[in-house]
């Protein structure tokens, strides 16, 4: 046919329909070749997908204008071969394409000792498959994230092996309770209704957020909360020892009032030998509170007790917030936890070196600085300053920060990109 096509092809007219005759003839030759070698058994989902579109392009006609009658019996011979060709195609995709699954969670053996989620983005009418098999008895349940619902539970089971046609758009999980560390195999899979969602699963994006105790999902976490212990930073004026004898004094006590449940305190002391030098006082709270958020944000303990020298989570706080050393400057600080050995020392009827302070938390000679003091259990705690120094007056800015436990709860955010 091919041959008598060519015969006769004399006007521009027959040279086009002759070109789009051969260019035709060959594509279906090698898709012919190509779908008889082809075991669509084993091609991907977005393999799939292509073929099928592929299918779905293919096209031919021609103008018989012109044409002799042994041309139109080839053109219209080719068109029959390229209309049956796109129909097989496009029936054989899709019958594969109905069978195809995206699976975008499976591991043969994950290691796990907490609970732990695992999202799937899907849509309307499309079948979740999870195939779950542990070493020792585990708890699991299906939940839609964004109608914070659980759909499906399961208690007790090592091998859990099921299915559901999903009712709406949105994110749903797999939640795995282990008992103690144990392993467990998992396979999260699922067939979809649009051919555009055979390639990769849709990504799922997860935060960690604040929520109420009864909120699905919700993890307690140990929190702190922070209070100040003054409404305004406490400034003092200690004259030198030799300016005390004439006016003022060298002497200064706070008296710090611990709120209920708080087992440290947190201070910021600040000296200059100026009382104009500029500074951020007033910003101790704000600051230690960003500090808190950024720390409970990097996923850190959030409240843990300092054991061995260990940097904990005061230290960290504090670290973020050091005012700045005025190198000519510095005095003696005193803690005491006894109202009548703070007086003595308020009334110069004993000198600090006689009295019963706590010197795991006082500090002779020290600059501007920041730090921490346990108050468990006490109800005021006195911090005392002295200015030992015989000639320069310090001016001091004092802030304090009493920290209460308490328990906060996260659960899991899930959004898609």
């Amino acid at each position: 046919m091919l041959a008598a096509f060519l015969m006769g092809c004399t006007s521009k007219q027959e040279n086009q329909t002759l070109e789009e005759y051969n260019q035709m003839f060959e594509q279906v030759i090698t898709l012919e070749k190509q779908i008889s070698q082809t075991d669509f058994h084993t091609l991907s989902g977005e393999e799939l997908a292509e073929m099928n579109e592929m299918g779905k392009e293919l096209y031919y006609d021609y103008n018989p204008m012109g044409l002799t009658p042994e041309q139109v019996s080839s053109c219209e011979a080719l068109k029959v071969r390229v209309n049956k060709l796109r129909n097989d195609l496009i029936t054989l995709t899709a019958n594969e394409i109905k069978n195809c699954k995206v699976t975008p969670w499976n591991y043969d053996e994950l290691l796990l000792s907490q609970s732990q989620t695992y999202p799937v983005y899907l849509q309307k009418g499309e079948k979740l498959y999870w195939n779950i098999t542990a070493s020792k008895p585990i708890a699991v349940q299906l939940c839609n994230a964004d109608s914070r619902s659980v759909l499906k539970k399961y208690k007790g089971k090592s091998v859990v092996n099921d299915s559901l046609v999903v009712e709406n758009t949105a994110i749903y999980y797999i939640e795995i309770n282990p008992q103690g560390t144990q392993y467990v195999g998992l396979e999260i899979s699922y067939k979809v209704n649009d051919m555009s969602r055979l390639g990769n699963a849709t990504p799922v994006k997860v935060d960690n957020i604040e929520c109420g105790k009864a909120d699905l999902g919700a993890k307690s976490v140990s929190g702190i909360s922070m209070i100040k212990c003054f409404d305004e930073p406490r400034k003092f004026t200690l004259r030198g020892q030799l300016k005390a004898a004439f006016s003022g004094s060298s002497k200064a006590l706070v008296a710090v009032q611990i709120p209920a449940g708080a087992t440290d305190i947190l201070y910021s002391m600040r000296i200059a030998t100026s009382e104009h030098d500029s500074s951020s006082d007033g910003e101790f709270h704000e600051n230690l509170t960003t500090s808190y958020e950024e720390v409970k944000f990097l996923g850190l303990p959030l409240y843990e007790k300092e054991k061995n020298g260990d940097v904990n989570l005061f230290s960290k706080l504090l670290d973020d917030n050091r005012p700045l050393r005025e190198e000519d400057a510095y005095c003696n600080m005193y803690v005491f936890r006894s109202q009548t050995q703070a007086k003595q020392f308020q009334d110069g009827t004993k000198s600090a070196s006689v009295l019963n302070y706590d010197v795991d938390y006082s500090t002779l000679g020290t600059q501007s600085c920041n730090g921490r003091i346990p108050v468990k259990g006490q109800k005021t705690i006195y911090l005392a300053f002295e200015n030992e120094r015989i000639r320069y007056t310090n001016y001091l800015w004092v802030e304090v920060e009493a920290v209460v436990p308490k328990t906060e709860y996260f659960t899991t955010k899930y959004s898609i990109e």
